[in-house]
């Protein structure tokens, strides 16, 4: 999203010469990113937030695509990915999905069941991936049976259900949700962790 604030080319010091613009390529990238997660002030909404979740696992399985024969590597990498999505199912079954369910629009809850059906497939794979090492033969069949069903279901959610939700819910409601779904990846996060801690003192 762009931001409002328009800026000039440059302007002339005391003595007519033209000063160039201080802002630089990264700068402009920064200020992108802080229009995306908050305008006016306001935290990222339900969507935005569910985008940047699909941001970051995309970015994952980029990395496992290029991690190659590395054993070692794609086994960090699943595991982060796994918890990657299952934290954002988490999110999305608990908080967003029924607020767009209960939306009178008539495609609404297809498109939740959709993507329900497409979680269930998701977290079969985990489960199957789970039992396997990254040596065995299956390892990078099931890993890419997983990125192609993650993939589609990126896009389901892209094309339909956020659509729906911001036709239906409108910004305040998105805006409120935006935080439930933040504080409740903040409590699991920390659960996480106090559960580590726990194993690891035992």
């Amino acid at each position: 999203m762009k931001g409002n604030t328009k800026h000039k080319n440059g302007s002339k010091n005391k003595n007519g010469a033209k000063k160039q613009a201080t802002s630089s390529a990264p700068k402009r990238t920064a200020q992108k990113t802080n229009s995306t997660q908050a305008r006016n002030g306001q935290a990222m909404d339900a969507t935005e937030l569910l985008m940047k979740d699909h941001e970051n696992v995309q970015g994952l399985f980029a990395q496992f695509e290029r991690a190659s024969e590395d054993a070692q590597k794609k086994s960090m990498l699943f595991e982060k990915i796994k918890d990657e999505l299952q934290m954002h199912t988490k999110v999305e079954e608990e908080i967003f999905y029924p607020a767009v369910e209960e939306l009178p629009i008539e495609r609404a809850k297809d498109d939740i069941e959709r993507s329900i059906q497409d979680h269930e497939e998701v977290d079969a794979l985990l489960d199957e991936l789970q039992s396997l090492s990254p040596d065995d033969a299956d390892f990078d069949e099931k890993m890419t049976e997983l990125m192609d069903a993650v993939r589609s279901h990126i896009q389901l959610e892209h094309e339909e259900v956020f659509k729906v939700a911001r036709a239906g819910l409108g910004e305040e409601q998105l805006q409120e949700l935006g935080r439930e779904m933040e504080e409740f990846k903040e409590s699991m996060k920390e659960g996480k962790v106090d559960s580590e801690g726990a194993e690891a003192s035992e």
